[in-house]
């Protein structure tokens, strides 16, 4: 019995998501929707005419993405001017997303609770190595 329970729990394992699911840091996401794409305030020029980015791009971002805090996006993190806001889904509802052209984002969830998430592939701290 316990070989079969061994079994099938890896079949399971090994199931590859649905076509349209992302993993992500808050689970399987979906139905990924890019609203706005612009420059933040703090840019004189128009330094992000051509940023522009897909529900894949955004896909891409959050199955990288890890939680960080406040402390460690200004350390670790270059600051991007450009953004893309948007929303998704989860089985917690729809969420809104924001994402920054140099590898951080946030997530928002409908109570109002944001997360602030780093891509690792993006750091760029100022510490010697």
């Amino acid at each position: 019995m316990k070989g079969w329970m061994l079994g099938l729990s890896l079949q399971l394992l090994a199931a590859p998501l649905l076509a349209d699911e992302v993993m992500t840091v808050i689970g399987p996401v979906e139905q990924i929707e890019v609203l706005e794409i612009g420059q933040g305030p703090n840019t004189a020029v128009d330094s992000c005419k051509d940023y522009s980015v897909s529900a894949e791009e955004v896909a891409d971002f959050l199955r990288h993405a890890i939680v960080i805090t406040n402390r460690q996006e200004h350390d670790w993190y270059l600051y991007g001017p450009c953004y893309a806001t948007g929303t998704l889904t989860s089985r917690y509802g729809q969420w809104q997303w924001l994402l920054r052209n140099m590898g951080t984002g946030w997530l928002t969830a409908v109570t109002g609770e944001t997360f602030v998430l780093g891509d690792p592939r993006e750091e760029s701290s100022l510490e010697a190595e």
